[in-house]
């Protein structure tokens, strides 16, 4: 099943998460999103091949 859609604001605090260290699992339930949806998003910021 495809990853939810969240919202740009979500990816925003999601990358400012990552920047400061957290894990997928501690961003998914500060953001109160799936995990899976983390590490969807997080594969895609990788895969564009930007930095945090």
């Amino acid at each position: 099943m495809a990853a939810k859609k969240i919202d740009i604001m979500d990816v925003r605090q999601l990358i400012q998460l990552k920047i400061k260290g957290e894990s997928n699992r501690s961003c998914s339930s500060s953001l109160a999103i799936h995990r899976n949806t983390v590490n969807y998003y997080v594969r895609q910021l990788k895969a564009t091949g930007t930095s945090y």
